[in-house]
């Protein structure tokens, strides 16, 4: 059968792709299906067609796998935030495993890995301590579609965070929407509204409001008013701010701060860890399930109390301060010097003297570190993985132990390879932070041989 775009196949999915989507197979081609559960014979409409393979999405379920659940959301299907709302969710547990299985044996060339069972989040739904929402048009707000991700779907719900998050994504859209300005347009750089992010401490149960906008004329006076209308009418909000950003890239990031209302930061608990969270900090959105990737970290570095420790891509600090007992010293990393200034007061906050934190780009700084000596270096880059010359420093290093943790099983399995040199790796251990998505954290144990 020669497979064309805009066909209609019958496939039968037999496992999950990285990624989230299912896999078939049908005259020979590998098909990628958005919205094909494992077990499940679907009606998929054909996409697109590559050397090798083809993407499908589901039209219909003709028989529904055995793993299927009833989705929480009214929005799923439609919206990108979630794809396996509708997929058990010990069988999530069990596709994530495997598909860190699956990478470090084919792109890694370790097929015999230890990898553990995946830690389960301690809540399915309502764990997330930020969302960002997108603003489109006159005016959308809310999350990307999920089959055109270039389209900004209304949302009324979302289940993943606590449920003043939805009614204040109602609240400001409407409320922009009274301004008469438009959502800000990369393309033009026209237009105002850009993100809306929203962050609740699970610690103190604080709430912070951060608006985004383009570097309109004039914008700035309707901002402040909305901040001080939204400040009276929601009290739970203790802090309001409102950042601008110029770059057409669509990244719920500030580039400048304008102004603020109450205290534009949160104070976040993770095991006897206190973090100072500013508005564009990177923390992990799943504070219950981050004590347990922290303590899975904290085993797999061991102990030294005469030892030197590194943290690179260190963020906030979580893991140099959660470090921090079992070690002389601790010495954090990170290219960003806001994410470097709430490291420190963070360490404040914990009443930690032992950690060093410096500002930096990992790769230009690592062999100034040198001279430290480390007995064990952990790694926490973003999904790209580590650049070449951040493996090479670690391999001129040398520590004992080296523990890796990854948001992406691809580049975890190419970097681990390269480490590969002097290291074995001594487990893997997946951590779920997203449950009904696909992404997967997981942390990897490697020993000097």
């Amino acid at each position: 059968m020669d497979i064309t775009e805009k066909m209609e196949v019958e496939l039968a999915v037999t496992r999950l792709a990285l990624g989230g989507k299912g896999v078939a197979r049908l005259d020979g081609l590998v098909f990628f299906v958005d919205g094909g559960l494992p077990g499940a014979t679907v009606l998929a409409r054909v996409e697109k067609v590559k050397k090798g393979f083809a993407e499908a999405r589901v039209i219909e379920t003709l028989t529904p796998s055995p793993q299927a659940v009833t989705p929480q959301c009214p929005h799923f299907g439609v919206c990108g935030g979630c794809v396996w709302q509708d997929l058990d969710y010990e069988a999530q547990l069990f596709w994530k495993r495997e598909q860190v299985v699956e990478s470090l044996g084919r792109l890694g060339g370790l097929p015999d890995v230890p990898v553990a069972a995946t830690i389960p989040s301690p809540a399915l739904y309502g764990y997330r301590n930020k969302m960002e929402f997108a603003f489109a048009g006159k005016l959308y707000l809310g999350l990307h579609e999920r089959a055109r991700p270039n389209r900004v779907l209304d949302i009324q719900t979302c289940p993943l965070m606590d449920p003043w998050a939805a009614e204040m994504v109602g609240y400001l859209r409407q409320a922009c929407l009274d301004t008469g300005l438009g959502a800000f347009d990369s393309r033009t750089s026209k237009g105002v509204w850009r993100h809306l992010v929203l962050r609740q401490s699970a610690a103190t149960g604080a709430r912070l409001v951060h608006l985004i906008t383009g570097p309109a004329r004039g914008a700035g006076d309707a901002v402040h008013a909305l901040g001080e209308t939204l400040m009276k009418k929601f009290p739970a909000v203790t802090g309001f701010v409102h950042s601008v950003r110029r770059a057409s890239a669509a990244v719920a990031v500030g580039e400048r701060q304008v102004f603020s209302l109450g205290r534009p930061l949160l104070e976040e608990h993770v095991g006897r860890v206190r973090l100072r969270v500013l508005p564009d900090a990177f923390v992990q959105t799943n504070t219950a399930a981050t004590a347990a990737l922290y303590d899975v970290v904290a085993q797999a570095a061991g102990s030294d109390p005469t030892g030197t420790a590194w943290d690179l891509y260190s963020g906030c600090g979580g893991i140099a301060l959660t470090l921090a007992p079992h070690f002389q010293t601790v010495y954090g990393l990170d290219i960003d010097i806001r994410a470097v200034e709430s490291a420190k007061a963070s360490a404040e906050l914990s009443e930690i003297d032992n950690c060093v934190f410096a500002a930096g780009d990992v790769e230009a700084a690592l062999d100034n570190l040198s001279h430290t000596k480390p007995v064990v270096a952990v790694l926490d880059p973003p999904r790209a993985g580590a650049s070449a010359a951040v493996l090479a420093a670690l391999l001129r290093a040398a520590p004992k132990r080296i523990v890796y943790v990854s948001c992406n099983p691809a580049t975890l399995a190419r970097d681990v390879k390269i480490l590969g040199e002097l290291y074995n790796v001594e487990a893997v251990t997946p951590v779920d932070l997203f449950p009904h998505t696909a992404h997967i954290e997981a942390v990897a144990a490697l020993v000097l041989r």
